[in-house]
């Protein structure tokens, strides 16, 4: 195929890609608007129950993608791939052969529609919805402000971060940075993962505190590489992640660093927006604004915004406990540990304006995630930094500072989704002393009084009916069917418990011809390879575990628990949180000796009259 950069095809192919990309993002941007305006009820009674950002925007997204490229597709199905109109046609006549034209325009589909949907992406950063926190425990009566959310979580990325990943780019864009350029990104992860939707190379330098969730997403994004930093480094140390990331940069041509906290962005349009947001929201009836505090751009800005348009707005920032932005002492900054990710600094960050907050608020851990569970049962899912904010409006509310009835505007900055090993762990939790008397007691209610004491022995199951690992998969197919059984345990030599095998799998295995009734049963189940593993339990207990391969061909591998009578109710409660059926065996694990379900331990505390989950 001829190169494409030629002028006969490089100019008419210019003029195709900005053409339609002008006309795919203005009818994307046009649908999101008329959408949001049209289904505008239906999203506030799906935001009453709970929905998330995804199954909110999810909808306006589709069809806005759908409008945006409908002028190209109608377009091909109307002339075809050969006979291709406009610059394709200009290729042909110029000299180029009918193939190449067609190659052409197949590459240049594909780049539309990219520019589409990062287009109606960009569109959907921001206009957040607001929400009142009056169902909150510890808020509807104790406070007699009306303190409403402003639900930044709810943006494409998660996080108040999009904003500023919007303009950042933007302005990458404006200084003619290469979509190919390794960006370098510094702070806890969520501008990252912002700019990981918009820009295809990062490499990211994140704190020892940030969520391994957060680690694991931005892996998945297509981060190159990942470089944790330490979380009391100073600037000007050779450990503090500024110094790392120009370290890098002069490695690395064409690389470009960016890091919020070194004013190298302008980010006022960004906040100027999301200010503007919030007034509009508010009809401008905002007494307080309370918000966690980071690099200090956000405060910065939304301060200057907000003043400008309501003089004696208040501006609260919030920091843990242990932070160091309001409080300049001689703690050694590698002393100054807190577990909230998204606020606080051990220095005060050269962005924030010294007169940007009117009051500071220092919020500890236990307070801070305690607030982040309380919301999350009032169906708003946001993250302990958001529990942070919260718990500091509500004791500003109840201070001298605010009168009855006034208005607290509270940032919801990032989603609890990113932290499924911590904030949504019990066990994290109660290893942390992190939950508040009441949750405390809920969750050992539920993992030990429940129970009562009670053991696998007695929920009087069944003795386990095996299969042999050489008998026929048409003979286990038939066992199961015939005692109504959803899997069966797998022996070996001297009936030695080392696998089994499930009804769905050997159906759908013998229904498209991959085993055969007369194959053994070995070649298709499921093995215990009898690795042992530890359990990470709050206790630090090791636990031994068995592992499951998936297949003997198989790499994917997922740990079980060696389960016996005598284990608790309330352990094997916490083992059906992760998987669907345990097999009971002597503490040798060398017999089956029963097979127990969740069904199993629904039906003993039924019997024991005890309310089930």
């Amino acid at each position: 195929m001829n190169p494409a950069y030629t002028a006969d095809k490089f100019i008419p192919t210019i003029g195709m890609l900005f053409g339609n990309c002008v006309i795919g993002i203005s009818i994307g941007m046009s649908s999101v608007m008329e959408s949001l305006e049209t289904h505008r009820d239906r999203i506030e009674v799906m935001m009453c129950y709970g929905a998330s950002r995804w199954e909110l925007i999810r909808p306006v997204t589709v069809s806005a993608l759908k409008a945006a490229m409908l002028p190209s597709i109608t377009n091909m199905s109307i002339t075809g791939l050969i006979s291709i109109p406009g610059a394709m046609t200009g290729w042909v006549l110029s000299g180029a052969s009918v193939l190449d034209a067609a190659r052409y325009q197949q590459i240049i589909f594909f780049m539309l529609t990219a520019s589409s949907t990062i287009g109606a992406l960009l569109y959907t950063i921001g206009r957040t919805p607001m929400v009142r926190l009056s169902g909150v425990e510890g808020i509807t009566n104790r406070v007699s402000a009306d303190i409403v959310g402003k639900l930044e979580y709810m943006n494409p990325g998660a996080s108040i971060k999009d904003r500023v990943a919007k303009y950042i780019v933007k302005q990458l864009d404006a200084r003619g940075v290469s979509k190919d350029a390794l960006l370098v990104v510094a702070g806890p992860g969520n501008l990252a993962i912002s700019l990981a939707m918009l820009h295809r190379k990062l490499l990211c330098l994140i704190p020892e505190r940030t969520s391994a969730d957060r680690v694991r997403l931005l892996k998945c994004a297509g981060a190159v590489d990942i470089m944790r930093t330490l979380d009391g480094a100073l600037p000007g140390s050779p450990e503090h992640p500024s110094s790392i990331g120009k370290r890098v940069v002069e490695q690395k041509q064409g690389a470009v660093y960016i890091d919020e906290e070194l004013g190298d962005w302008d980010l006022s349009e960004c906040y100027n927006e999301l200010a503007a947001e919030i007034i509009e929201q508010t009809k401008g009836n905002v007494d307080a604004l309370v918000l966690g505090v980071d690099t200090g751009n956000a405060a910065t800005h939304l301060a200057r915004a907000l003043r400008e348009k309501i003089p004696g707005v208040q501006i609260v920032g919030v920091e843990p406990s242990n932070s160091a932005i309001c409080d300049q002492n001689a703690l050694n900054p590698l002393a100054r540990r807190w577990l909230c990710e998204d606020i606080g600094r051990v220095y005060a960050p050269r962005a924030l304006a010294a007169n940007s907050i009117d009051m500071w608020i220092q919020v500890s851990d236990n307070v801070a995630y305690s607030m982040a569970r309380q919301l999350i049962q009032a169906g708003v899912f946001a993250g302990p930094s958001a529990g942070a904010s919260v718990a500091a409006a509500r004791m500003y509310a109840t201070s001298e500072a605010l009168q009855c009835g006034q208005r607290v505007v509270v940032i919801l900055g990032d989603t609890a989704r990113n932290y499924g090993e911590t904030l949504l762990s019990d066990d994290w939790m109660l290893a942390h002393d992190l939950l508040d008397a009441r949750m405390l007691g809920d969750i050992q209610r539920k993992q030990i009084e429940q129970y009562r004491a009670a053991s696998i022995e007695d929920l009087q199951l069944p003795a386990a009916v095996t299969v042999s690992e050489n008998d026929t998969m048409g003979a286990a197919i038939e066992l199961m069917m015939e005692n109504d059984f959803s899997q069966v345990p797998i022996t070996g030599p001297n009936r030695r418990l080392i696998g089994y095998l499930t009804l769905s799998a050997a159906q759908t295995l013998a229904e498209n011809g991959a085993a055969k009734a007369h194959d053994p049963v070995k070649q298709f189940m499921l093995r215990f390879t009898g690795r042992p593993a530890t359990d990470n339990r709050a206790d630090g207990r090791y636990t031994p575990v068995l592992s499951l391969a998936a297949t003997p061909s198989s790499s994917i591998r997922k740990q079980y628990w060696l389960i016996t009578p005598e284990t608790p109710l309330s352990e094997l409660a916490r083992f059906f949180e992760t998987h669907t059926v345990a097999f009971v065996t002597d503490a040798s694990r060398k017999f089956c000796l029963g097979i127990a379900t969740k069904q199993d331990l629904i039906t003993f505390l039924a019997r024991r009259n005890t309310r089930t989950f």
